[in-house]
């Protein structure tokens, strides 16, 4: 049976002085069912921001950043934007810019993809980044409902402790021990320990990234339209 995922409102934001990259996602929004918002200039950005700042602190959303370099910046410094480093990025810039942007990949973006691109390897782009999001999110709101026991049980069973390891070190009941077993497993919809070690990964992943803390991810620098990259 297929993991239920979490259906979020989707959002898009293109951040590009080529309105074109806009006008070619916008063709692909209804297939993805999600809205596109687009903005060519640092003003734009930080207008876009403080209107959509509730609904991005909230959660409660699927938002995906394609940007273009010349707008907004991969930079070791500077934290103008970094509310949106928690959801996926998608970098898109022509063939020039390749070298600078690989590097940019490594630093943390969901996706590179080359200009000009077709509709049909943006959609595709923009359709996993969604779905791992809102898996993700699915996982991280699992996780979010165990009790604390329960988590505490968790990290011991992926570490490959045994009922009555547990027992002692939690100073519960083997009794205990599985009833906390068989709760944390239905929660979150784990088939055997191998799933619930490969679940609980994902969980830890994404709460160091998108879902919880973005202090480690790369900040991003807004670009004037007379600055140089």
């Amino acid at each position: 049976m297929a993991r239920q995922v979490l259906e979020l409102d989707r959002l898009i934001l293109v951040a590009d002085r080529e309105i074109s990259s806009f006008k070619g996602i916008n063709r692909v929004r209804d297939s993805l069912q999600a809205h596109v918002d687009y903005v060519a200039s640092r003003d734009d950005l930080y207008r876009w921001i403080t209107l959509n700042k509730l609904r991005l602190t909230s959660k409660n959303i699927a938002f995906v950043l394609v940007f273009d370099p010349d707008v907004v910046e991969m930079s070791p410094t500077g934290c103008e934007l970094e509310l949106l480093l928690e959801y996926p990025r998608i970098c898109i810039t022509r063939s020039g810019d390749v070298s600078a942007t690989m590097r940019s990949i490594k630093a943390g973006l969901f996706d590179f993809i080359e200009k000009p691109f077709s509709l049909e390897q943006i959609r595709t782009c923009l359709e996993q980044a969604f779905f791992d999001y809102e898996f993700a999110a699915s996982i991280s709101c699992q996780f979010r409902n165990l009790t604390k026991r329960e988590i505490e049980t968790c990290e011991l069973v992926v570490l490959g402790h045994s009922n009555k390891e547990i027992s002692e070190k939690l100073d519960i009941s083997v009794k205990t021990v599985k009833v906390h077993r068989a709760n944390l497993m239905r929660k979150t919809d784990a088939k055997s320990v191998t799933d619930l070690l490969r679940l609980h990964d994902t969980f830890k992943s994404n709460s160091r990234h998108w879902l919880a803390d973005s202090t480690s991810a790369p900040p991003l620098k807004i670009l004037n339209k007379t600055e140089k990259r």
